[in-house]
């Protein structure tokens, strides 16, 4: 499924925001960048890796 979003600029945006930001801000953007960053990393794993979470929990 196509989204329009490219995951690694929005995690490299992300974190040049966070970079800026101060305090709870700047966690939170970079736990933004983060995932963003998972979702560039690998998106054709996206179903395993959403299969093991649920059979851990």
């Amino acid at each position: 499924m196509y989204t329009g979003y490219d995951p690694q600029h929005e995690a490299e945006a992300a974190m040049k925001r966070a970079a800026e930001a101060e305090g709870a801000d700047r966690q939170r953007l970079i736990r933004l960048a983060l995932a963003w960053h998972q979702l560039a990393r690998d998106p054709q794993d996206e179903h395993s890796s959403a299969g093991r979470i649920s059979r851990i929990g």
